[in-house]
This record gives C-alpha cells, structure tokens and sequence, in this order.
C-alpha cells in the first residue's frame, strides 16, 4: 500500500533553516550531506521539500505547466513582501509568455550589448571613488551601486534612490539576519509598505511624462488586451527590484571574497583573452545566490524517488545543484578550466532568469575594469567576513586593500 503524505514527510524529515546563522559553506557541506543520505528531505519547520541534487532541481524547474507552479515562489508559502504575486515570477501558462514576451526585448543579446558603454563608464566612475585610497569596502562601495545604478537607469527611476530601494531588497530577501522572526516580518512589513508607496507615487508621474524606459513601456503595454493593472504593476516592479538589484551584487562580493583569498586566481582569469568567460560562468557555479521554490499543481508528480501529492511545495538551492559532484568533479573548487556543464545559476525551463545576458555583461565589465585599475588586491587584515543564507546567498564586510591608484574622471 502506498505511503500517505503524512507517513511520507516524517519518513524523510530533516528540518531545513532557509536563514540559517551559518557560513554558506557550511550550509552547502550541510546539503551535500543530505545529497548522500535523503536527497529529497522534507522540513516540518516550514512545511516544504528541500532538493540537493543537480537531477532532481533540473527536472523540477523544467517542469513548469507540466505538473508544477511557480506561485508561491516562498518556500514557507507566504507572500511577504506585500504582493498579490511576484510577476512574471509567480505566474505560469500564457500569462507569464505575455509579460515575458513584453520584457524580453529590452534583455535580448542586441539590446544589453548597447548598455557596455554606460556599464563600463558606471564601473570607472565607482572605481574612481575609492582608487586613490587604496582600499574600499566592497559590497557598499561597488557590488552593491554597481548594477543598482544600471537598473535604475533601464527603468528611468531616479538614480539617487538606488541606495533606498537597495536596501528594502535587503531586508525582503535576507530578512534581519539574527533577529526573531516577528522581527524580520515587522521589518519586511515597513519595506513593503515603502516600495509601495514608492512606486505609486513614480507610475503617477510617468503616466503624464513618458520617457524612454523599461517603466514607461510597460504603462502602455497590454496583456489579455488591456492596460496592466495598477496592482499588477506594482508586482511587476517588485520582482525587477529583487532580481536587479540583488543578483549580480552577490556574485561580486562572494567571486572578490574568494579571489581575495586566492589571488593566483585573479591573475589566472587574465591570463589570456580567452580565460575571462569561461571563469565568469565558473564563478557564477560556485557563487550560485537564487534560491527558487516550485509546487505540485498535478495530482501527483515524482520529485526524485518519490511521488509528492498536488499542492506540496519543493525548495530548490541551487548552489547545491551546482556543488554536485555527479556533474562537478572537486564541486567545492573553483575550476576556470571545467569541463562546460550547464549550471543552474539562472534557473532553467520557463522561468529562467530573463536578465541573464544582463549579468553576464556586467559581470565581464566589472572583473575587466577592477583588474585593469587594480591588478593586484588583498583582504584587510582583521576585518571578518560575514555571510548571509535566505531567499539569495552573499557575503558583506569584503574589505579589499590595493595600491592606490588615479582617478580616471574628473
């Protein structure tokens, strides 16, 4: 006879702490223990699955409208940051190829190759602040304005608010990391009520003053052959915010934490022209921030060896996917010479990330401007990096000390 759900869930119980107080290594050795032992366990504490295998998350995520949802995309099942739905991330079918179909224009190959020369000017400009003193805090001082100032600029959103809408993404995907949960939700609760009435109060203003954005676009788009609602709107802004301003800042900061460390790798991705890519596509394995969540919507759907009823969340780190030794050989090391394997850093399936050329160019032009101006770099000495878990992974306090250098600008 067949196993209830029940019977299912404490079979395969092992608790899970998306925010855990833990180094991320420590939480990938952590997953790499449940890959051996219960690859698909299940946390009462929550209430969801946890996958940690390469297998396993790829054939969820290429499963969407085919026995699984996107909505909701939180593993507990909540919606905490004050939407109806995060869109495009948390719808399916043909709703989602419409608001897909609108953005993928302004994320195409041809479209973000025309960004370079802004991105790399923007890369030059924050360098400048910070070369002639020959050490910077990096996540506030780079990672963190560095695609924030390119979002801003795409969505024509004013760019000295990028530090306020940065740190509301802070606190909606890291919560307030030791604090109790009441806490972080009081805390999340704040922020969402101000990125409301932020972008309320911007859709107002552009509905009489169109420019030529990503934000005055989508007030003129349709879907189903009407306006966008207000309410939709607001959803659709909240997910950019969160993929753009997050993303792309936690690969830095973890990819310079790590080169700090090991700087015969640094010089190693500028070896020869031909090394830069293929280490950007490692660092982006190792590095792996997006944590995504998929739903049973069939009556039943096979997740690894089991057979989970309609309506059990699944929860997918992806940096333990990309940690699998079944596909990464030595997962833990950074390889800039790896055998190609698809990583699964941008997702996969209907759902992947939509920015992902985005990041890519950012990332080259990032690593590319920092190493031409600053060749060679170390850790500050007695200055301890943390790191945070939550719905992304990074890493802050990654100061770095170099030879000081010149301004390039005025």
């Amino acid at each position: 006879m067949d196993k209830t759900i029940e019977q299912l869930r404490e079979q395969h119980r092992r608790d899970y702490d998306v925010y855990a107080q833990t180094t991320i290594a420590e939480h990938l050795a952590e997953l790499a223990d449940r890959r051996e032992k219960c690859p698909v366990s299940f946390s009462a504490d929550g209430g969801f699955w946890v996958l940690s295998s390469y297998d396993d998350m790829s054939s969820v995520l290429r499963r969407n409208n085919r026995g699984f949802i996107s909505f909701p995309n939180m593993p507990d099942g909540s919606q905490a940051f004050g939407q109806k739905r995060m869109i495009p991330l948390e719808i399916d079918g043909s709703l989602h190829r419409q608001y897909r179909q609108i953005l993928e224009p302004f994320f195409s190959p041809d479209a973000v190759a025309k960004l370079e020369p802004r991105i790399r000017r923007v890369a030059n400009d924050l360098i400048d602040n910070f070369i002639e003193r020959g050490r910077c805090d990096f996540d506030p001082e780079f990672a963190f304005p560095y695609p924030g100032t390119t979002f801003m600029a795409l969505m024509g959103w004013p760019l000295e608010d990028a530090a306020k809408l940065t740190k509301w993404v802070d606190i909606f995907l890291h919560g307030i990391p030791g604090a109790p949960q009441e806490e972080t939700d009081k805390a999340r609760a704040e922020a969402s009520a101000g990125v409301h009435g932020y972008v309320m109060e911007l859709i107002e203003k552009r509905r009489t003053n169109r420019t030529d954005d990503i934000t005055s676009h989508l007030l003129e788009a349709e879907i189903d052959g009407a306006p966008i609602p207000l309410e939709d709107l607001f959803d659709l802004f909240l997910v950019m915010m969160l993929a753009g301003l997050d993303t792309v800042q936690s690969v830095l900061g973890q990819s310079m934490a790590y080169l700090g460390r090991n700087p015969d790798k640094w010089a190693e991705m500028f070896s020869s022209p031909e090394k830069l890519e293929p280490a950007v596509e490692e660092l982006l394995r190792w590095s792996s921030p997006a944590v995504p969540t998929r739903n049973v919507a069939a009556e039943s759907a096979k997740v690894g060896d089991l057979e989970l009823p309609k309506g059990e969340r699944v929860h997918c780190p992806l940096g333990a996917a990309n940690r699998d030794p079944k596909y990464f050989e030595d997962p833990d090391e950074v390889k800039f010479d790896r055998q190609p394997k698809p990583h699964l850093t941008f997702g996969l399936g209907a759902h992947r990330c939509i920015g992902v050329h985005l990041a890519r160019l950012e990332l080259k032009i990032a690593f590319t401007e920092l190493h031409r101006r600053i060749p060679e770099f170390r850790l500050a000495d007695g200055v301890e990096i943390t790191e945070h878990l939550g719905l992304t992974w990074g890493v802050e306090n990654v100061e770095l000390v170099f030879e000081p250098g010149r301004r390039e600008n005025a």
